[in-house]
């Protein structure tokens, strides 16, 4: 009975702490507006031997996704970050998966080629993760063009949902253009 309802009130807490965009049905927590709280930079190697950066991104929405391989849920969402990585190819959206697994790059490889990954995988993410104060996994940040944090979604994810485009869409048509 005691698990039932700290279950119970666990889930209604979820409910009214994850506020929601007017024409998006996905929840997320938003972060400020004014003033933005900007998106700690870093600088992390990646499965392709390159530097990713996020301030490269700068002029795109980035979905910025902290997970591990030991993490199911993870490995759970993956295909479907894919996807939404393939239907907005050409636009100014971007993932970044950033790993926090360490020392693991041959497993992640081998585990990324096999699902048929193609977003930027960066490695070695813990110091990342502790800029963005990553304490569970999957976690998610969206980053606007400018480079503000505008929310973090917790946990596992459908991300070739409808709810997902809208939320997308959504962003897309709020933000400002950039101008770098």
């Amino acid at each position: 009975m005691k698990f039932l309802s700290a279950s119970l009130l666990l889930l209604f807490t979820n409910f009214m702490c994850f506020p929601t965009l007017a024409s998006a049905s996905i929840p997320y927590d938003k972060f400020p507006a004014d003033p933005a709280i900007m998106a700690p930079d870093f600088q992390l190697p990646s499965l392709t031997e390159d530097t990713i950066r996020l301030s490269d991104f700068r002029g795109k929405i980035v979905l910025l996704n902290f997970w591990a391989t030991f993490c199911a849920p993870c490995r759970m969402e993956m295909p479907s970050l894919q996807i939404l990585s393939d239907q907005y190819q050409d636009s100014d959206v971007v993932i970044i998966a950033v790993s926090l697994d360490e020392g693991r790059k041959r497993a992640i490889k081998k585990w990324i080629t096999k699902i048929g990954l193609e977003f930027p995988i960066a490695l070695e993410g813990e110091t990342a993760g502790d800029d963005y104060e990553v304490s569970s996994l999957p976690v998610t940040f969206i980053i606007g063009k400018e480079g503000q944090l505008i929310g973090r979604m917790l946990g596992e994810r459908k991300w070739d949902s409808v709810e997902t485009r809208e939320l997308i869409e959504t962003l897309l048509s709020q933000s400002e253009r950039y101008t770098p």
